[in-house]
């Protein structure tokens, strides 16, 4: 017969098998759980870093449009300076990080191209170096031969599509970055086109495969120039206005509103509507004759398309100091073109492209602008 103190010193040691057990799966899971808990921290730590650069090249990136634009305004005796010592040289401070640029003309004794060194430093201490190659270029103005022209990653919905005008025109998308199809349902025609910095993640079955251009150098945007809008305008209003149908019949020529803009309603005529603050669509904006009725909304902050509006025109929003944007709410038609630094699409958009507006002086038109011709970035 088993004794009392057998069954004890059994019930011991499997008591102590018991807590060797859970001890080793406690370690085990405190080892797995730091492991996890370090590995999430890094992955922190390199998306956090990812971001800070990001905001100095960013920064540095907003000190070559700045040289840009004051090579094409003839702004601080830039093109004075550049005749007689062939260096320019300035700095700007923003909320982010602090940039100094340096424009050298001519590059490598090239006549008519420049070289554009900017340096930023971002307030986490973070310093990107871009340079980029210009040379003189007239009529700067093939963003407005598109559909959806976007300075930036374009991301689209898996709904909506692209259409080219009846001539076959106008049915591209372009992007300097990315293109990204968010889902399959996406359509175009066989004679549209890919155009991206980057790289696509799909292309509409239509679309043939010749018709793609990837990793292709960016296409400048014509800048937006307010001074010379204001001088030719045709009418100018001194604040915020409403555009509707009971003030829209025969526009004509150029619009200036030193404000905001809020349009809705139908139109006839062509015109620019070129405003200093932001744009919002909140209607159809519609005519009844699109082979010779336009118009175009100009801004160099935002343009907002609310509801699911259809909008007979051109939208262009473009500046060099910030990302201007248009954004698309809802699922809107526009019968025209979208261009913007920043294009977002918040539903299902349809764009059929319509170029009446050849005779409205949009920008880039006639006009001789510095455009890159090369670019290179550093982390530094």
């Amino acid at each position: 017969m088993e004794s009392r103190y057998q069954r004890v010193r059994g019930d011991s040691k499997s008591r102590g098998s018991v807590f060797l057990l859970a001890m080793v799966a406690l370690i085990t899971l405190l080892l797995l759980g730091t492991s996890l808990v370090e590995s999430a921290i890094q992955g922190l730590a390199k998306a956090s870093k990812q971001r800070r650069q990001q905001e100095a090249a960013n920064l540095a990136e907003s000190g070559i449009d700045m040289g840009m634009v004051k090579l094409y305004e003839d702004y601080d005796g830039i093109n004075e300076t550049l005749d007689s010592t062939g260096h320019y040289t300035s700095s700007f401070s923003r909320p982010q990080g602090s940039v100094t640029y340096t424009v050298t003309a001519p590059y490598n004794g090239l006549a008519d191209t420049c070289m554009i060194v900017s340096e930023a430093t971002s307030w986490a201490d973070k310093r990107v170096r871009v340079r980029a190659i210009a040379s003189y270029q007239r009529d700067v103005n093939r963003v407005f031969e598109g559909a959806i022209f976007s300075n930036s990653p374009l991301t689209l919905n898996g709904s909506g599509g692209v259409y080219p005008d009846a001539t076959g025109k106008g049915g591209q998308i372009y992007a300097n970055g990315d293109v990204t199809f968010k889902g399959t349902s996406f359509t175009m025609t066989d004679e549209g086109a890919v155009f991206t910095t980057g790289d696509t993640n799909w292309v509409p079955p239509q679309v043939p495969v010749t018709s793609v251009y990837e990793h292709i150098a960016p296409v400048p945007m014509p800048i937006i120039d307010l001074t010379y809008y204001r001088s030719i305008a045709t009418t100018v209003y001194n604040s915020d206005k409403t555009f509707n149908s009971s003030n829209m019949t025969g526009l004509s020529g150029v619009i200036y509103v030193k404000g905001d803009v809020s349009i809705s309603g139908s139109y006839t005529g062509q015109a620019l509507i070129v405003a200093e603050g932001n744009i919002k669509v909140s209607g159809n904006v519609t005519t009844g004759d699109l082979d010779h009725d336009a118009i175009g909304l100009i801004t160099a902050k935002s343009v907002k398309v609310t509801g699911n509006p259809t909008v007979d025109g051109l939208i262009y929003s473009h500046s060099v100091t910030q990302d201007a944007s248009a954004t698309i709410n809802g699922n809107a038609t526009i019968n025209g073109a979208v261009v913007a630094d920043v294009v977002t699409t918040n539903g299902g958009i349809v764009v059929r492209y319509r170029d009446v507006w050849g005779g409205l002086p949009l920008p880039g038109k006639g006009k001789t602008q510095w455009a890159q011709v090369s670019w290179e970035e550093h982390y530094l």
